[in-house]
């Protein structure tokens, strides 16, 4: 009687383990985790990190996403949340700059960008950024960030007349 006892609770505390490993993955890679990681590397420009938070067929891509940083010189980058869009995570990583570099040539440009990331499930418990699917939505938030830049910069304001307004 004494042994089955003994095994029942070796059983149970095998069973705790094992949950709080589960747990303990599970948090570190939640969604708000992996989006702050995420925006801290881009910050970063860390290419290494940003390529373990992605899904595995992105990690290619990463090298050139992180391409368009070389014109941003002073970009500083950091969550601002998670948003959920019919059932689709959405991490929002607010990209802040006063320059943009062009070959040897720095423009003072002050403008900032909310670029939406998404974040997708991968092996059932580990959350990744997808970029293949965020791809158009940076685009577009990227494309609206320096227009309303050069907007706020007076001596670029003949520069809008050559750029599609849409």
């Amino acid at each position: 009687m004494a042994r089955i006892g003994r095994v029942g609770i070796v059983f149970a505390v095998l069973v705790l383990l094992i949950l709080a490993v589960v747990g303990a993955i599970a948090f570190i890679n939640s969604p708000q985790q992996v989006a702050q990681k995420w925006a801290n590397a881009l910050a970063r420009r860390d290419e290494a990190t940003l390529k373990k938070l992605v899904v595995a067929k992105d990690r290619d891509r990463v090298s050139s996403f992180i391409g368009f940083t070389k014109y941003l010189p002073d970009m500083s980058a950091q969550l601002a949340g998670i948003e959920d869009h019919q059932g689709q995570k959405i991490a929002k990583v607010t990209i802040n700059f006063s320059q943009v570099a062009l070959g040897n040539f720095n423009l003072k440009l002050n403008g900032s960008a909310q670029l939406p990331f998404v974040l997708v499930r991968e092996m059932l418990i580990l959350w990744r950024v997808d970029l293949e699917k965020s791809e158009p939505l940076i685009s577009q938030e990227a494309r609206k960030a320096v227009l309303e830049a050069i907007k706020k910069n007076p001596a670029l304001q003949p520069l809008l007349q050559f750029l599609p307004q849409r």
